[in-house]
């Protein structure tokens, strides 16, 4: 993981690929930041040599050409990532129900 920066400097950094992800214009994303609305899932990033971290309601954008990753977090910043062979980013969605049997006979 690289050096945290202010989470301004990071948004202006990665403008251009927000807006694509995002669907909306880099100068809003850049004058009015991130909504809650655009945080879904939770995300791992998973090093080839066995560290998993998990980021709760975030997303990711990746820069192959540079070999660069960043990790959007609702709650927990933003974290940018120098890419190694071997790492993976996975977006992940679950869906879950739990069954109590004791729920039943309340």
């Amino acid at each position: 993981m690289k050096t945290l920066r202010p989470q301004t400097t990071v948004l202006a950094e990665w403008r251009s690929e927000l807006a694509s992800h995002l669907g909306r214009t880099a100068d809003s994303i850049c004058e009015e930041g991130l909504q809650c609305s655009d945080f879904s899932g939770d995300v791992e990033v998973r090093t080839g040599y066995g560290m998993t971290v998990r980021f709760s309601l975030a997303f990711y954008l990746v820069r192959r050409e540079s070999a660069e990753a960043v990790v959007f977090s609702e709650h927990s910043g933003y974290a940018e990532f120098e890419l190694v062979d071997d790492m993976v980013f996975a977006q992940i969605s679950e869906s879950i129900y739990r069954h109590r049997s004791d729920d039943m006979d309340a």
